[in-house]
């Protein structure tokens, strides 16, 4: 009867264990904001309690590319497993045992069939946690892009009335100055003033012509166009601004590119402004790579360098209007947000790759087949 009662003790002993391992794996999941990292994490803490030699049980939690440890390097070698499937996928899976040098005292079995339904229930309970949490992120994340939307298409209608309201007044200032600096018997001092007058109405008229392409106000020309004739047509406007700054340009331009419906002048932008901003980011010399290239139903145009790349902080933001990280008088903040409004607006997506100190890829992907929206 004692020995009963002994048994009936050490199961319910057990069975609590359990209990109180599935309801800490519970409050995990009514944590705000907690990641997947953090969760295997604890999951690795709190799973040991719940075997019955505690202090020598040991985990190991695999999941995509993290590996976490309960206790540092230990891998287990008498053990359980159990895969974590989400959405009929293996991600990864849960290892709980003992290690090779543990010496069991009494003649109890090491690994309890019960313990074995526990860490079952412990991995769907952690796919359970994981789904919710990249749901969480990509609700975040949409909600993120709406935002982002709507902030563009205000500022894209800003834009295109400022645009539009300030187009009438410097066409009149440019053609003032052109109609003064005419005069047979203005001074020489007065032709170079009228000269700067009319050099500034023009980069105001440029920094216009963005505004609207990037409200997309300009009207696109569709017609058939080849993006390699497009960069080879253009090389000539960066390739001696990149010998005097000691930068190397590399073409690898695919044979037999396929032409696609486009904007020419509108693509040519695009080209135009990429390589300015790869040369823009490497004052100190370095090389500039353009590349092209086929992919499934689209073409691909690549422009990287190994400047001084773009800090994870701001990287979200380098397609928004006006942002710029370049001294004042270096540009408007409008370069790469005209490239992404062209892109878009051709079907196509863009996107960028960087590393502080190591230089920055650009890659901008253009349907075969889509026309303008």
């Amino acid at each position: 009867m004692h020995n009963g009662k002994t048994v009936d003790s050490c199961v319910l002993q057990e069975r609590l264990k359990e209990l109180e391992c599935l309801y800490a794996l519970a409050n995990i999941s009514a944590e705000p904001d907690i990641t997947v990292n953090r969760l295997l994490q604890k999951v690795a803490r709190i799973l040991p309690s719940a075997w019955q030699f505690a202090d020598a049980a040991c985990v190991v939690i695999v999941f995509d590319k993290t590996t976490i440890f309960s206790h540092k390097d230990t891998i287990p070698h008498f053990s359980q497993e159990a895969c974590i499937v989400l959405n009929k996928s293996v991600r990864g899976r849960i290892t709980i045992g003992y290690p090779a040098d543990f010496n069991k005292k009494d003649s109890k079995p090491l690994l309890l069939e019960e313990e074995h339904r526990l860490l079952q229930q412990a991995a769907r309970k952690v796919a359970g946690i994981v789904e919710q949490i990249e749901a969480r992120i990509a609700h975040e994340k949409m909600q993120e892009q709406l935002r982002h939307a709507d902030r563009l298409a205000t500022i894209g209608q800003l834009a295109s009335g400022v645009a539009h309201e300030l187009n009438e007044p410097l066409g009149s200032v440019l053609g003032f100055a052109q109609l003064i600096s005419k005069n047979p018997e203005l001074p020489q001092e007065a032709h170079n003033d009228l000269k700067k007058i009319e050099n500034a109405a023009l980069h105001a008229r440029d920094i216009i012509r963005k505004l609207m392409m990037f409200s997309r106000q300009t009207p696109p020309q569709l017609q058939r166009v080849s993006l390699n004739r497009i960069i080879l047509e253009s090389a000539g406007l960066w390739s001696w601004r990149c010998e005097d700054s000691d930068i190397c340009v590399e073409y690898r331009m695919a044979e037999e590119l396929p032409e696609i419906m486009a904007d020419e002048a509108q693509l040519r932008q695009v080209v135009i402004n990429l390589v300015v901003n790869a040369i823009q980011s490497m004052p100190e010399g370095g090389t500039l790579s353009i590349t092209t290239a086929a992919g499934d139903g689209n073409i691909e145009l690549t422009v990287s360098d190994t400047g001084c790349g773009i800090d994870t902080a701001v990287l979200s933001n380098v397609f928004d209007p006006f942002f710029t990280t370049k001294d004042i008088d270096q540009g408007t903040g409008l370069g790469l947000s005209v490239v992404h409004g062209i892109v878009t607006a051709h079907g196509g997506t863009i996107s960028v790759n960087s590393k502080q100190g190591q230089g920055t890829v650009m890659l901008a992907q253009l349907p075969l087949k889509k026309a303008l929206c």
